[in-house]
């Protein structure tokens, strides 16, 4: 920027206007919108925003969020909602939990041990199904026939 006089003190401005990209004007958006940008560049960035449709776009969508945010910023909760939730799931849970009739309180407990009961008979029932074990108490003939007097002991054979 150049500020010249001339014969008649008036100053006139000279303002040298370049080019500027999409990238660059993106980089310096924050700081035209936050009056941080020196007089130069600040009319550069206005001019690419009037010539370009989409850091202009940009821009907008920008504004948007930034009034999104605003918003969500100014928005209160209600301090007595969490109270009014839980008395509600209080009330779901209390009336849920006590039968209406009073023949289900003692028909409930008599039906699971009266299924306990049959488990077990049952359990007991498929364990004999398997049949009795006849004769027991009789060794086969090889394991009678081995002499336990010849065999040599295990704390001889360490030893050697």
């Amino acid at each position: 920027m150049k500020i010249t006089a001339g014969k008649n003190q008036v100053l006139f401005l000279t303002i040298k206007i370049t080019k500027m990209n999409c990238q660059l004007c993106q980089k310096e958006l924050d700081a035209w919108r936050d009056g941080k940008l020196p007089g130069e560049r600040k009319i550069q960035v206005e001019s690419h925003l009037k010539e370009c449709e989409t850091c202009s776009g940009n821009y907008r969508l920008q504004l948007l969020a930034d009034k999104v945010i605003d918003r969500e910023k100014e928005l209160q909760s209600d301090p007595f909602r969490v109270t009014r939730i839980m008395a509600g799931i209080d009330n779901l849970e209390g009336s849920g939990n006590e039968p209406a009739n009073p023949f289900i309180k003692v028909l409930k407990p008599v039906l699971v041990t009266a299924s306990m009961a049959a488990a077990i008979f049952f359990g007991i029932l498929l364990g004999n199904l398997s049949g009795p074990v006849t004769d027991r108490n009789t060794i086969p003939v090889e394991l009678a026939l081995i002499d336990d007097a010849s065999i040599e002991s295990v704390n001889i054979l360490l030893n050697e």
